[in-house]
């Protein structure tokens, strides 16, 4: 239902004047279970910073924006379509020399490198989800993209070989009608036999079941009020975030002079040159604002300072090697160095209570405010370019075990829901410790981000679906629309900094997105914005 042009603009002002107000200077705040001194300035860049090339809210036609979805026809379908039977383009022919063809034939001698070398029609007879199998060839190692319609870009990989292989996408949403299916060729040739569509259900059938209490069992109060109102929201609310660059907010403020809006979630990088900023900036939106507060971790190696294994020389495995962890998790420090010098405790694990140790420092001030905090450490794992992950599996897993422990066991640190982004179901940790299951997400700008679907399909079932699901990281803003029909609801989503949102000279970057995306995603009933998050966080 749309509010009227009255209710927005109230709200937009009486948001105007709260940044106003803050900005007035350096004041003390009691909250919780200490004070701590706020630095309002930058809140209040909220209000005043405004590009020039961007395009401000007040220059677009205020309105609370509703999704139009069309009607799903649930129904069994499946068939298929010869590559020989579409337009081949110049040079391309139908060979029979490959063994297992389907029809008369299978193309061969695409041009390479070309964006739609191969256009198959299709039409589809009812409006819903179809997994869409390609069967496809290559004598050589190559790469290429399957589009829907010319938008959705799906990727795929042939190792090559004798055999026809079958590469299917699921979760496809169609409507009736005549649709295009094509393939770009990349590195390499792709020899097409055929393309297979089958109704998909899937997408309907998840069947969730969220932990009803947080992992920490000594959770603070204000992290299972938040943690209670992201469960009860899930599947059908999903909170916005943004990533910042730095304490100063300007992509927050970018984002307010584009929609109106802000994001309902800041987040924030510790493991920087500029924790203290950080977790100061971070007081301030809580306390403040009102606004939910997110981190996530970039430990730096303990040798090297970076966080790619490439730049390290630190071997976490041996670091751990028979290692009783539990025991080392709520040993002091100090006992720990005694007991490396007597030889009952490898030499690495006191780097990694020195550092765990430092963050938890940080993480104090907020934890004594009793601010909760979305916490996501050890992030991207399964890709193995960090030094956390590269070791492997176990080793992983035990670094987040004594992570884990040492936080909320020793430290006492339990203002913290936990968000594990493995990306892998081999480095997945045990249930008792994560309270949400997240993925980062990536795309060229040309490829249509949509809802994301298989992965949300993938975690989904990764987890038994006992867990919140949520967009961790992301280079574009999820489609509304897509988001909705394909009942990815994701708990949250994070935006990244930098060209994913501005550019260099701070206003709006529109290669990922639009600005009228952006604005359509902030002002809708169904993408919560910090307005809308505070109107229902009871």
């Amino acid at each position: 239902m749309k509010k009227s042009t009255v209710t927005w603009l109230g709200r937009r002002f009486v948001l105007a004047i709260v940044i106003f107000v803050l900005g007035v200077g350096v004041f003390l705040i009691p909250y919780g279970k200490a004070s701590v001194r706020i630095r309002s300035r930058s809140l209040a860049r909220l209000a005043i910073y405004q590009n020039e090339a961007s395009l401000a809210a007040d220059e677009l036609e205020p309105y609370r924006y509703t999704a139009e979805l069309p009607d799903i026809e649930l129904a069994d379908a499946g068939w298929s379509v010869e590559a020989e039977s579409a337009e081949l383009p110049h040079g391309a022919r139908v060979q029979r020399k490959r063994d297992g063809f389907s029809g008369i034939g299978y193309v061969t001698d695409l041009p390479a490198h070309t964006e739609s070398a191969l256009v198959i029609p299709v039409t589809v007879p009812y409006s819903q989800h179809y997994s869409v199998t390609l069967c496809v060839a290559s004598n050589f190692p190559a790469d290429g993209i399957m589009r829907i319609n010319g938008a959705t870009a799906l990727p795929y990989t042939l190792s090559g070989g004798a055999e026809f292989i079958r590469i299917t996408f699921y979760g496809i949403f169609l409507q009736a009608g005549e649709n295009v299916i094509s393939i770009d060729t990349g590195d390499g040739e792709t020899e097409c036999d055929y393309v297979e569509m089958n109704n998909d259900n899937s997408v309907y059938n998840i069947d969730f079941d969220i932990r009803a209490e947080n992992c920490d069992p000594n959770a603070s109060v204000q992290a299972k009020k938040l943690y209670r109102f992201l469960r009860e929201n899930w599947g059908s609310r999903m909170l916005t975030g943004q990533y910042v660059s730095g304490a100063q907010n300007r992509e927050l403020s970018l984002i307010y002079a584009q929609t109106g809006q802000l994001p309902a979630i800041r987040f924030g990088e510790l493991g920087t040159d500029n924790d203290a900023a950080q977790i100061e900036a971070a007081c301030d939106w809580a306390l403040t604002m009102h606004g939910i507060v997110g981190f996530m971790w970039q430990w730096g190696a303990p040798d090297s300072g970076s966080v790619y294994a490439a730049e390290s020389e630190f071997n976490l495995t041996n670091a751990l090697d028979r290692v009783d962890l539990s025991a080392l998790a709520v040993m002091s420090y100090d006992d720990a160095a005694s007991a490396v010098s007597a030889g009952q405790l490898p030499r690495g694990v006191l780097p990694l209570l020195r550092d765990i140790d430092s963050t938890a420092r940080s993480l104090r001030v907020l934890a004594d405010l009793d601010i909760p905090v979305l916490w996501r450490p050890l992030h991207e794992a399964g890709g193995g370019w960090y030094w956390w992950g590269a070791f492997g599996e176990e080793s992983y897993q035990k670094l987040w075990k004594l992570l884990f422990q040492r936080l909320t066991s020793f430290h006492d640190i339990n203002n913290l829901i936990w968000i594990w982004n493995g990306q892998s179901t081999s480095y997945l940790v045990p249930v008792n410790t994560f309270d949400i299951a997240a993925v980062d997400v990536y795309l060229p700008p040309d490829h249509l981000f949509g809802s994301r679907y298989e992965q949300y399909l993938s975690l989904a079932r990764i987890t038994d679906g006992k867990k919140l699901l949520a967009l961790s990281e992301c280079s574009s803003l999820p489609d509304l629309e897509m988001v909705l029909l394909d009942q990815s609801i994701w708990s949250f989503f994070g935006l990244w900094y930098g060209e994913y949102l501005m550019n260099a000279d701070g206003s709006f970057a529109d290669t990922y997105y639009s600005s009228n995306d952006l604005y359509n995603l902030y002002n809708s009933e169904f993408a919560l914005s910090l307005n809308d998050f505070l109107s229902v966080y009871q």
